[in-house]
């Protein structure tokens, strides 16, 4: 029996064999303490379900059913909003199913796996030790709205946590990422995720950016002081980039930290690569030619090209998480992992891991080589206050 709770789950199965679905809900009873199940033998019957139930948040859907196939049915799922898991059962290619996986994502659907038939009880685990690490969107994640934003920055409620990054190689500690978050009066800290979009579209974004500076170059210093010299990595907007002065406040902010440039890594997203707008460039060449590190996020999500990435004076490519949390355990990701692991080679850039959540994604980056790792496996966001003694537990570990 698992140690989490998952009674809490409402489950529909979808699926047009009697016996699989018996089997998974015998599963499910036994193994997770779920009551309260719904199988559907159709998807016709499921959407029918669905729409007159709104309390589901976890559903399994068969690819290959007759009258409407599974990936029309993810189609119909996605029109109705639908907020809890997703998770895939098959006995179809792999190739295909890896394509029905790029679907659900596209859908903004919240998958998290796949089960192979035959089915196994085993094979349940991945399923539900993902459940809470991809965390369903819901009505309540909108965006805030501007006003809430402008006040957030008016009063100095955003904070900044810190993700450790440790080398692959040695486990040494070598950096940290700075994560912003928002102190909201009613609904306690947000995810950047409900704030950033509406802050590009203004130029909130700039002063959200310069805040988590001053706030993260302030405890880089109280670190150095303390004896913990560490790289420090902040997330920059492509509409940063976009600004003529971006370059030199940041250089000015270094100058008055007394930090090093290479001890700064900026982590840009591959959007800065869609267009060759000339300030962007412009600015990330001029930050890089002062030792600046800089660092292309999520890599692997959204595409680049070789071209594009030569555009860029790289130091570090992240792989995106995706590629360790949801499927790192199926030959076809594997595959894409070698792919991009080699095309960073070719270019003499550095990789990094994220989304390491389990010992087995751990050594997964490792066995591809990965210069370095970042995840909850490793920690979790901290306030700056405890990097230095989870860095001394660290420490201790290796």
């Amino acid at each position: 029996m698992p140690d989490q709770n998952f009674s809490w789950l409402n489950v529909l199965l979808i699926d047009d064999s009697q016996s699989i679905l018996d089997f998974v809900s015998s599963v499910l009873e036994q193994n997770y303490g779920i009551d309260n199940i719904y199988q559907a033998t159709t998807a016709t019957e499921a959407i029918q379900v669905m729409r007159r139930t709104k309390n589901f948040n976890l559903v399994f859907v068969d690819l290959n059913m007759p009258n409407m196939d599974g990936i029309q049915l993810l189609e119909q799922i996605h029109d109705l909003n639908f907020q809890g898991y997703i998770a895939i059962m098959s006995g179809i290619a792999i190739r295909i199913i890896s394509s029905v996986e790029s679907l659900a994502k596209q859908y903004k659907l919240n998958y998290i796996g796949t089960l192979i038939k035959p089915l196994h009880e085993s094979d349940f685990e991945k399923i539900f030790n993902r459940i809470g690490k991809s965390r369903p969107k819901s009505i309540e994640s909108q965006s805030l709205k501007t006003y809430e934003i402008v006040r957030a920055v008016k009063n100095n409620d955003l904070k900044v946590l810190y993700q450790p990054q440790v080398s692959l190689s040695d486990r040494k500690f070598l950096g940290v990422e700075a994560l912003c978050r928002l102190n909201h009066p009613r609904l306690g800290m947000v995810a950047p995720n409900r704030f950033i979009d509406k802050a590009e579209e203004s130029e909130l974004i700039f002063h959200i950016t310069i805040a988590v500076f001053k706030r993260a170059l302030a405890d880089w210093q109280k670190w150095k002081k303390l004896g913990l010299d560490i790289t420090l990595s902040v997330n920059v907007s492509p509409m940063n980039m976009q600004q003529p002065e971006f370059a030199d406040n940041i250089l000015t902010l270094l100058a008055q930290s007394n930090m090093p440039a290479n001890k700064l890594c900026l982590e840009v997203t591959e959007h800065i690569l869609a267009d060759d707008h000339l300030q962007e460039l412009s600015n990330i060449s001029r930050l890089s030619m002062h030792g600046i590190k800089i660092a292309l996020d999520d890599f692997g999500k959204e595409h680049a090209t070789i071209d594009r990435l030569r555009s860029l004076p790289l130091n570090y490519v992240k792989l995106d998480k995706s590629y360790f949390i949801e499927q790192s355990d199926t030959g076809h990701q594997v595959d894409l992992l070698k792919t991009s692991m080699a095309l960073a080679e070719r270019l003499h850039i550095a990789t990094c891991a994220e989304g390491i959540e389990t010992k087995e994604a751990m050594a997964l980056a490792a066995e591809l080589n990965c210069d370095i790792a970042q995840g909850y496996f490793i920690s979790y966001p901290l306030p700056a206050p405890q990097i230095l003694a989870w860095a001394h537990e660290w420490e201790k570990k290796t």
